[in-house]
């Protein structure tokens, strides 16, 4: 039976992912050829004067803000150690601890915004460890009450997952002398609180290790069950519905085989990953799904049938986008296993060079988009020490673009394939929008009369082409997964089809000024329209930050996008200017600029920090972290350009 150990090791690893860069020139693939994500080594402290130092667990709100917890050691006893990341370095935050010369580590953090994080783990009162619970305010962490089975039993904490500062669940296990019970604790804004949880059986060992919530009444947590009596160990998962938490049937490789799960990220109810390992002939990686309606373990891959490969955590940006890290083991040294998930399949990607033979591993992730993820755990420097000291690995993307012409010719750049085109072919109407899938291995084209043209992973799942519409068409958005997408027409008219669900429309109701654009929100459960005075729509739960109506304009509203962090969106005007709502930051603008043709559309960086403009001309403007990554300004286009898509 694999109990989770709270022990003090001494290196801590720290990985970023973002993309790899890759040509600026028009890319023409024959089929999908995704981006190879590469990890590298990124400086990160450790406490001062500590000899092992480890973390457990890592929060991101953004690519550029994140929070890891774990634990430092300095020979004697095991201290809380908080580190935070502003998109340049590392620095180590101060963190309390009970008692200065007994234990306390955290396994497990979780953050909502800048201002609220709740980080977990357990704390030695001088009798046995208890549940330690420490939150931040924006300002300074503090150990807030929480409350435990039993002062002289062992009561720990392993996970945690927050929607809001008012709404957290965190997880773990106690001991009632005789055996292992799961042990779920809520924070309802005000104080901490047992949460009834069930155990497959009173005298059989059952244990949490990660959970994850999308909204206050959905939560998912796994772990391990064991008979208690040399028995295998079984997969445990457990799910909240809001007013109760039930185990939900989850599969085995074998009843003969160890099976364990350690991490789960779910990016809507309705899709969930969850990872740990099984006993093969060697353990082997574990990784199973949740489709809305039943689990299945997935194919996934090992470093080699001889090796001992494990899966720590997993993080899901979109139901099309999942890391896990964990580590692969031979004669007793780790090395850090990085697994990627595309849409389609599980992949190995490739650890960064100085972490292929020192022992390392990963503990755990946090993605908030497909190209920016931070990985921690821990690593040894070198052969010739024992202790452990903190590094960083970061993978770097540029992402990409690609435009759109009114003939259906696509033009792609930097790490966004071509997949095909209707340029080549006779079309109904032009082309006015373009949408990518969330993997970006692939896109729709949306003319006038509503029809859609769709290459590579994306799916054809409908058309308004053979209907007669009140208004043309003029743009498109995609869901959260890829599995559908909207139509909007001039009117505010909204067509769903595949699995985007119909939020409300304007069409019907008069308007000051034409609707020109559309996005989505990030988990795809809501949209904004925008017309070209700039007034704004929102449906769903897209929130209504601002617009532009009644606002006098030098130019017209031509577009919109969405911020891929947060809920708040950029509108974008025929002379590039840029109007900021909500939480997305302004990064400059063409506005007041001479161009040479007027700006179409925008596009936003993957990192929330950039957006990119697109001119009739071909012309691309880049502003924030979105790179410059090419453009067909210069070249002669048979017809305008008219949309782009990141």
């Amino acid at each position: 039976m694999k109990i989770p150990k709270f022990i003090s090791v001494t290196v801590a690893a720290l990985l970023t992912m973002t993309a790899m860069t890759l040509a600026a020139t028009p890319v023409m693939a024959a089929g999908p050829t995704a981006a190879s994500p590469a990890w590298a080594v990124v400086p990160s402290p450790n406490a001062p004067g500590s000899t092992d130092n480890l973390l457990r667990g890592v929060s991101c709100i953004l690519a550029t803000s994140c929070v890891a917890v774990g634990e430092s050691n300095d020979g004697s006893s095991s201290q809380t150690l908080i580190e935070t990341w502003n998109g340049n370095t590392w620095a180590i935050v101060p963190s309390p601890d009970t008692s200065a010369n007994q234990q306390n580590v955290l396994a497990g953090v979780s953050c909502t915004s800048a201002m609220f994080c709740a980080a977990v783990g357990n704390a030695y009162n001088g009798v046995q460890d208890q549940t330690l619970i420490e939150m931040w305010d924006g300002t300074t962490w503090s150990i807030i009450p929480s409350p435990d089975t039993s002062s002289t039993m062992f009561n720990g904490l392993t996970g945690v997952s927050c929607t809001s500062s008012t709404s957290c669940v965190a997880v773990g296990y106690f001991s009632t002398g005789s055996t292992l019970s799961t042990l779920i604790e809520t924070w309802d804004g005000t104080s901490w609180s047992i949460t009834p949880s069930p155990d497959t059986s009173p005298t059989e060992i059952n244990l949490l290790s990660g959970v994850s919530c999308t909204s206050p009444t959905a939560c998912v947590s796994v772990g391990t069950s064991n008979d208690n009596v040399g028995g295998r160990d079984r997969t445990l998962i457990e799910t909240w519905d809001g007013a109760s938490w039930s185990i939900a049937l989850s599969p085995d490789t074998s009843p003969s085989q160890n099976n364990d799960l350690n991490g789960v990220s779910c990016a809507s109810a309705t899709s969930c990953v969850a990872v740990g390992s099984a006993d093969a002939t060697s353990q082997v990686t574990l990784i199973e799904t949740w489709d809305g309606a039943s689990w299945s373990i997935a194919s996934s891959p090992d470093t080699s049938p001889t090796r001992n490969d494990t899966l720590a955590s997993v993080s899901c940006s979109s139901a099309v986008s999942c890391v896990a890290v964990g580590a692969s083991n031979s004669d007793f040294v780790d090395i850090t296993l990085i697994e990627v998930w595309d849409g389609s399949s599980w992949s190995i990607s490739p650890n960064p060079v100085g972490l292929t033979t020192n022992g390392n591993h990963t503990l755990g992730v946090s993605c908030t988009s497909p190209t920016a993820c931070i990985a921690v755990g821990y690593g040894i420097p070198d052969s010739l020490t024992t202790t452990v000291a903190t590094m960083v690995l970061s993978a770097v993307s540029s992402g990409g673009y690609r435009l759109a012409a009114t003939d259906g010719g696509v033009f792609a750049f930097g790490s966004s394939p071509f997949f095909g085109s209707a340029g080549a072919i006779h079309l109904n109407q032009p082309v006015v929008g373009t949408a990518s899938t969330p993997n970006d291995q692939g896109y729709w084209l949306v003319a006038t009369d509503g029809g859609v043209f769709a290459y590579g992973n994306a799916g054809f799942y409908g058309s308004a082409g053979a209907i007669t519409l009140n208004k043309p068409i003029v743009g498109m958005a995609a869901t959260a997964d890829g599995k559908g997408y909207w139509l909007v027409a001039s009117d505010g008219g909204i067509f769903a089809y595949g699995d985007a669900a119909f939020y409300g429309s304007m069409g019907g109701s008069p308007l000051n000024k034409p609707i020109v654009g559309m996005s989505r929100t990030n988990d795809g459960k809501g949209y904004w329209l925008v017309a070209t005075d700039g007034g704004v729509f929102a449906y769903g739960d897209a929130v209504f930050g601002g617009s532009a109506g009644g606002s006098t304009l030098a130019k017209p509203i031509v577009g919109m996008a969405a911020s891929p962090i947060g809920s708040g969106y950029w509108l974008v005007a025929a002379d590039g200017g840029i109007f900021s709502y909500g939480g997305a930051a302004f990064f400059g603008s063409t506005g007041g600029q001479v161009l040479t043709h007027p700006i179409v559309g925008m596009a936003a960086d993957q990192t929330g920090h950039g957006y990119w403009l697109a001119a009739s001309g071909g012309g691309v403007f880049a502003f924030g972290d979105a790179p410059p990554l090419g453009n067909q300004a210069g070249f002669t286009l048979a017809n305008p350009i008219v949309g782009i898509a990141g």
